[in-house]
C-alpha cells in the first residue's frame, strides 16, 4: 500500500467514525430494544453479583500514533472500544453488587457521583450509606447482558440488564424480579454516568414485596416508620445509619414471620375456619380450570393450559384476599401465600425471556402455593 493510499484509508476511517459517533442515541428506546432482543435469545451470559466474582479489566497499552479501526487517532487519545468499556461497566457492577463502596467509587468520576446513581445518592457519603442500606435489606442483583447503544465524544453508552432480589425476597421464596437495567456511560476508562432503573411497578416487586412489608412495618413497628422511610407515605426509604440498622433487623424479622407454616395454627378455631373458607374458593377455581381445559381441542395446547390456569388464579386472588384474616396467620398469607399466587398468575406476562410456545408450567411456584393450608386446590 502506498503512503497516499494509507492516508486516504485513515481519512475515510476517521470520517466514518465521526459520522457514527455523531448519531444521537435514544437510550430509552435502546434499552427497550435490548430487552426485546434478550427475550428471544437463548444464550445469555450471567454474572451473579451477590456472590463474590472476579472481573478483570484489561489494560490497553497504547504507544505511537494511531493504527487500527478501534485504535487511537493521535497520541494520548484512549480507545472507546466496546469490550474495554463493558469490562469497566461490569467491574463497577460487580463492586456494587458486592457492596464494596470503596472499589465501586474508583470506577466513577466526580460528575457521575454528583449526578446521583439513585435519588439522594449524590455524594460519596450518601453513596456509601445507600450501598450499606442495600446490604442491610438483603439486596442481590444478577447482571445479564450488557450492550453498547452509543459511542460518541461523551463516551461509550451501555445498557446492562439485571434481575434482582430485595427485602429478602429470595428468603421468602419470591422473585427474582426482572426487567431492570443500568444505563452507563464510560469515557477514558471511567464511568461518567450511571443510573439504575428498577421496574418497580411492573415486575411484581411493589405489590408482592414492597407494599406488604410496608404494611407490616406500619402495623407491627409503627414507631419506626419515620426512621426507616422518608415520610409517612412509605414510598421512599431513608438512608442513614439508624435506618439501615432498622431495615436489617425488621427485614430479617419479616422474612421469619411470613415463612412460618400456618399449619401450626390450625388448632385455633378461627384459623381452621379461615382455611376451610379458602379451600371452598380454591375448589371452585379448580373446577373452572378443569372445565376450560376440557374445552381445549385435542391434543391439548400447552400454552393454552398454562394461560387458563394463570388467568383463573388471577380471578381467584381477590376473592381469597376478601376473606377476613385471623391475626395469627395474617402475615403468612398477606406477606407470602398471596404474593406467591400473584407471581404465578403474572409469570407469563412479566417473564418474557421464553416464548409462549416454549413455556412450561412453573411447578416450583405451584408446589409452594399448594403446600399452604387452604390453597392446595388453587
Amino acid at each position: 500500500m502506498t503512503d497516499r493510499q494509507d492516508d486516504v484509508g485513515r481519512a475515510l476511517r476517521s470520517f466514518l467514525l465521526e459520522e457514527t459517533n455523531g448519531m444521537p442515541v435514544d437510550t430509552y428506546q435502546a434499552a427497550e430494544g435490548l430487552r426485546r432482543r434478550i427475550a428471544h435469545s437463548r444464550k445469555r451470559r450471567r454474572v451473579t453479583l451477590a456472590v463474590a466474582a472476579s472481573v478483570v479489566v484489561a489494560a490497553v497499552a497504547v504507544t505511537g500514533v494511531a493504527g487500527g479501526w478501534l485504535g487511537v487517532d493521535k497520541v494520548g487519545d484512549p480507545a472507546q472500544g466496546p469490550d474495554a468499556s463493558e469490562a469497566v461497566a461490569r467491574g463497577f457492577l460487580d463492586a456494587y453488587g458486592s457492596f464494596d463502596a470503596d472499589r465501586a467509587l474508583t470506577y466513577l468520576t466526580n460528575d457521575a457521583i454528583a449526578k446521583g446513581i439513585a435519588e439522594g445518592w449524590d455524594t460519596p457519603v450518601e453513596f456509601r450509606l445507600g450501598l450499606a442500606h442495600y446490604r442491610a435489606q438483603g439486596y442481590k442483583q444478577t447482571v445479564n447482558d450488557c450492550e453498547q447503544v452509543g459511542n460518541s465524544e461523551s463516551g461509550v453508552s451501555l445498557v446492562c440488564t439485571f434481575d434482582m432480589h430485595a427485602i429478602r425476597s429470595d428468603e421468602i421464596g419470591l422473585g427474582p424480579y426482572t426487567g431492570n437495567h443500568w444505563n452507563l456511560t464510560v469515557r477514558d476508562g471511567k464511568i461518567v454516568s450511571a443510573k439504575q432503573q428498577i421496574a418497580f411497578g411492573t415486575n411484581g416487586f411493589s405489590e408482592q414485596i414492597w407494599e406488604p412489608f410496608a404494611r407490616w412495618v406500619r402495623v407491627e413497628h409503627s414507631d419506626d416508620v419515620l426512621a426507616m422511610y422518608a415520610d409517612q407515605s412509605q414510598e421512599m426509604q431513608r438512608f442513614s445509619k439508624e435506618s439501615n440498622r432498622l431495615w436489617e433487623k425488621h427485614t430479617a424479622e419479616y422474612a421469619a414471620v411470613v415463612t412460618q407454616n400456618p399449619a401450626a395454627y390450625l388448632d385455633q378455631p378461627g384459623v381452621a375456619a379461615y382455611v376451610a373458607h379458602l379451600e371452598s374458593i380454591c375448589a371452585a377455581a379448580q373446577t373452572k380450570v378443569t372445565e376450560e381445559i376440557q374445552a381445549i381441542p385435542d391434543p391439548p395446547n400447552q400454552p393454552a393450559l398454562i394461560e387458563a390456569h394463570e388467568r383463573i388464579m388471577r380471578e381467584t386472588i381477590p376473592k381469597l384476599r376478601g376473606v377476613p384474616l385471623p391475626k395469627a396467620v395474617r402475615w403468612i398469607y398477606e406477606g407470602r401465600a398471596f404474593p406467591l399466587m400473584e407471581e404465578f398468575s403474572q409469570y407469563g406476562k412479566i417473564n418474557t425471556q421464553v416464548s409462549p410456545d416454549e413455556r412450561r408450567p412453573e411447578t416450583l411456584l405451584l408446589t409452594r402455593i399448594q403446600l399452604i393450608p387452604g390453597l392446595d386446590k388453587c
